[in-house]
Parts: structure tokens; C-alpha cells; sequence
């Protein structure tokens, strides 16, 4: 199916971008396409789709894959989708509903197995939804997403750099993070001031496991709680959040050879999972 383009789309709905939704169309067919061929469909997935606007890689994710539910926040946008695009379609499910509110969890429990997201994400609900998908990472095969070039960047940064933070150290624990290509503004109407940038999430980390979940996330906000500080003054001085004195912290940290006076952002996830365990024991 070839689609006008998003101006003539628009201007015949007699609709305008919404800035304060983060509404960017993707122009170009050929660039939709990598991103539906990166979802890797073999034909018998349900993807749920964030956000599909105009319908750009909705159109290819129907020809690849059993079904198609497509999110869609603005109701006249999805009603295009429904009405004008994809008329009595079988494959495609258009939901008009903010995405932070889908229960990923019982859709796939609903369908008897795992699904498959893809979408571009406005920058508004990239921090929530991306947390929303830690949480029900169990009804997740994988994920493709573009996303702003620096929260890419922040996704897949070390210990030690800049970006390096909460985000980070948990969305590396529960998912293995690949970059896949960048897009520029100009592949976009109207254009944003920044690039984008592809990533695909699948849920099978190689980091070790936590003991408890709750507690590895605890012991993380913590260490970033005062990001400059030293983990002596981040964790030990919040020991009774997690149940704790402050000499069992730094009891713990001496037991894995962690210098209480390096800070929380040199720590490896790995490192925090380790961590996590030893207080857990208490």
C-alpha cells in the first residue's frame, strides 16, 4: 500500500501536528520499512504498535505480521486509521488509547503468547512507557523503538560517562539493547530539532539476576539519589530505606571490594546486582 504524504494526509483531515503531543511523521516509505524489517515478523506475531499515526510502518507491520493493535492517542488519527486506511481490516486492531494505559501483560496472556512493540516514541512518555515495559517485560518477545538520539544514548551508555544513570543500569538489567541506525530530522514532518535513533529490546540480558527485583531497583534510585556524592554518602546514609544500618552498607561494599568513596555511576550493572544481593542478606 502506498500512502500520501503526511501534508496531504493532514491538510485533506484539515489537521495540523500537535507540538505538545510529539507528533513527527515519518516521510519516507523506505525508512519505515528498515524499521518493520528490524521487528523481524515471521508472520504468526501480534505487535502492538505505539503510536502509528498515519499509519506509516503500519502498513508494512500488517503485511508481516497476524495482527496488528495499533495505539493511538488521538482520536482523529484513529479514526483514519480505522475509517480511511485500514476499513473492516482483520489485521489490524486500531485502539484509541494512551499507550502508558494498555495492559501489555493481559493482552498477551489474552492471546496465549508474547508480543512484539514496535513504535516511535514521543519524547513526552519515552521515560514512563520505557519503564512501563521493565515492569511487563514478561508479555514482551522484543521491542523495536525509535526514540530521541540522546536517550538512546543514555541506554546504552557505560559506567562513568554522562549519561550513565537509573534509566540506564535497569533498562540494561532487564532488556539487551542494540543500536540500529540513526535518523536524521529531515526524514520527519514536521522535522524535530534532534535526531533519532532505532533501538531494539529483547528481554534476555546477559547480566546476572537479582535475588530480589524490588531491592536491586531500591539500592539503584539510591546510589543516584545525589548523583556527585559517594556511595558512603548515598547508600549508607539511607541504610534504613532498605532495612539496614549504615555499617551493614559499608560492610557489604568492603565484602565486594567497592570503595565507599566511589560514587553510584562507576558501578557496572552487574556490580549493582552483586550489591543488591549482599544487602538483601542484610
Amino acid at each position: 500500500m502506498s500512502l500520501p504524504s503526511p501534508q496531504t494526509i493532514l491538510r485533506r483531515l484539515g489537521l495540523r501536528p500537535r507540538k505538545a503531543w510529539g507528533q513527527h511523521f515519518l516521510l519516507y516509505p523506505h525508512q519505515a520499512r528498515r524499521i518493520v524489517e528490524a521487528v523481524e515478523l515471521t508472520g504468526v506475531e501480534t505487535v502492538v504498535e505505539i503510536g502509528p499515526g498515519l499509519g506509516a510502518l503500519t502498513v508494512f507491520l500488517a503485511e508481516r505480521a497476524q495482527k496488528v493493535i495499533a495505539l493511538e492517542r488521538d482520536p482523529a488519527l484513529a479514526r483514519f486509521l480505522e475509517v480511511d486506511l485500514f476499513p473492516g481490516s482483520a489485521a489490524v486492531q486500531v485502539v484509541c488509547q494512551d499507550a502508558l494505559q494498555f495492559d501489555f501483560l493481559g493482552c498477551a496472556r489474552e492471546i496465549g503468547q508474547p508480543l512484539a512493540v514496535a513504535g516511535n516514541l514521543p519524547y513526552q512518555i519515552t521515560s514512563p512507557l520505557l519503564f512501563k515495559l521493565l515492569r511487563e517485560k514478561a508479555a514482551l518477545s522484543r521491542a523495536v523503538l525509535m526514540v530521541q538520539e540522546e536517550v538512546g544514548d543514555r541506554l546504552l551508555a557505560g559506567p562513568g560517562s554522562k549519561d550513565y544513570g537509573v534509566p540506564t543500569v535497569l533498562a540494561q538489567y532487564h532488556f539487551a539493547i542494540t543500536r540500529l541506525f540513526s535518523l536524521g530530522p529531515a526524514n520527519f514532518y514536521p522535522p524535530p530539532q534532534v535526531a533519532s535513533v532505532v533501538l531494539r529490546l529483547t528481554p534476555d540480558s546477559l547480566i546476572p539476576r537479582a535475588l530480589d527485583e524490588e531491592t536491586f531497583t531500591r539500592v539503584v534510585k539510591a546510589a543516584f539519589a545525589q548523583r556527585r556524592k559517594t556511595l558512603n554518602n548515598t547508600l549508607a546514609a539511607r541504610a534504613n530505606t532498605l532495612g539496614l544500618t549504615p555499617d551493614q552498607v559499608r560492610a557489604a561494599l568492603e565484602s565486594l571490594n567497592i570503595d565507599p568513596k566511589r560514587r553510584g555511576e562507576t558501578l557496572s550493572p552487574a556490580q549493582f546486582v552483586e550489591l543488591s544481593n549482599r544487602l538483601g542478606r542484610g
